[in-house]
């Protein structure tokens, strides 16, 4: 699977009026050029790493039949939250209005440049929305379980995206 499957991402500002329309375009995009297409809420992405890595394991997890959703999009998500629980994952999914937000493409290379072509025209492209920031902190720590007493044992927040990392290296090692 992974020899000819990779990913790409795009990030940009958007603003949503119906969530429900909005993922219908979405999944009809993703069918038309044989794409996955998982969408997140940027301010809960703590870097390339954080996706990278959460990307890499929901791959791994289909090659090897260990998967925890029958969708890939599903195991994307539940790998970037750290979490077997859909509706806790969906938290890290889009809402209603302004927001940044991060597609994560899933597919062959041909596929994956004509799908990413038809999502810039969805957004106001901004790649630094994926980087993790100061700004996107409190979020993190919310939405991982972060503690203040964990952020001063590592160092300092810069080191909360290695903490997300971790959590989902523990998610990973207790499936």
């Amino acid at each position: 699977m992974s020899q000819t499957i990779r990913y790409e991402l795009l990030a940009g500002r958007i603003v949503i009026s119906d969530v429900r329309r909005f993922l219908t375009a979405l999944d009809e995009i993703a069918r038309s050029y044989q794409t996955t297409i998982q969408t997140v809420d940027a301010s809960k992405i703590a870097g390339r790493q954080h996706i990278d890595y959460a990307v890499n394991k929901a791959l791994k997890s289909f090659e090897d039949h260990s998967n925890t959703a029958q969708n890939l999009g599903v195991e994307i998500l539940l790998q970037l939250s750290a979490c077997r629980q859909i509706q806790k994952a969906l938290e890290l999914g889009i809402r209603a209005g302004e927001m940044g937000v991060i597609f994560i493409v899933v597919g062959a290379a041909r596929p994956i440049e004509e799908t990413m072509g038809e999502l810039a025209r969805l957004v106001a492209p901004d790649q630094g929305l994926i980087e993790y920031c100061e700004a996107k902190r409190v979020s993190l720590m919310q939405m991982y379980g972060i503690t203040d007493l964990e952020v001063d044992a590592t160092g300092g927040p810069h080191n909360i995206p290695a903490l997300i990392r971790e959590r989902i290296a523990l998610f990973n090692a207790f499936k």
